[in-house]
């Protein structure tokens, strides 16, 4: 796992704002991606906020639940918007 991401931030409406060791940053609005099975738990807007940067990886967890997904994982629902 490369480290890849400096810092993930939540905010309100499901945007991700990615910041990258490189120094360039990306918004992801996942407001599309929450009603889907792969992303349901992100429809509770605290469990959302739990986001984390982790090497190439954004991880939720809350200490019950957790997911996790690549960066170019995310980056794609970025682009398909």
């Amino acid at each position: 796992m490369e480290k890849v991401l400096n810092k993930v931030t939540p905010l309100p409406g499901f945007l991700l704002v990615l910041q990258f060791l490189n120094g360039s940053i990306a918004v992801v609005n996942m407001a599309q991606r929450v009603g889907t099975v792969r992303f349901a738990k992100l429809l509770d807007t605290d469990f959302f906020a739990t986001a984390k940067a982790y090497g190439d990886r954004i991880i939720w967890s809350d200490g019950k639940n957790r997911l996790d997904a690549s960066c170019d994982e995310i980056l794609d629902i970025m682009m398909m918007d």
